[in-house]
């Protein structure tokens, strides 16, 4: 009985574990931080490796569970930004860094945008 309670309770750690194993929050802070450093760059090798890692934390955060009211939305604007961000990355391998950099500005636009839609104002909900 106690090994039957002990493998049952290791199952149910291991499943909260693996449902806990993707943080949004987290994997936002670590996105903001690769724009940061893409923003920053001042060569095209400087850009490249930044833009790699948001291209990766962009496809972690497809693999989330989110709420199924909400899903769509995040699902649409990840899609987005995973195009905004194979745009940049063919601007780089052509060797236009300024266009890139413009390209990096969609990016902010968007998540503008779908942090407003994911968590629309008071004002939003009474009159949209």
């Amino acid at each position: 009985m106690k090994k039957l309670l002990t493998l049952g309770l290791g199952l149910l750690l291991s499943t909260q574990l693996f449902a806990a194993d993707f943080d949004l929050k987290a994997t936002m802070k670590q996105m903001k931080q690769a724009f940061k450093q893409a923003a920053q760059a001042e060569t095209i090798e400087d850009m490249q490796q930044p833009i790699i890692d948001l291209n990766e934390l962009v496809e972690q955060a497809k693999l989330g569970d989110y709420p199924p009211e909400k899903k769509n939305i995040y699902l649409e604007g990840f899609n987005k930004l995973t195009v905004t961000l194979e745009k940049i990355e063919s601007e780089l391998q052509a060797g236009k860094l300024e266009e890139a950099k413009a390209s990096l500005k969609n990016i902010d636009s968007l998540r503008e945008e779908y942090h407003d839609k994911r968590n629309p104002s008071i004002w939003d909900r009474i009159f949209g």
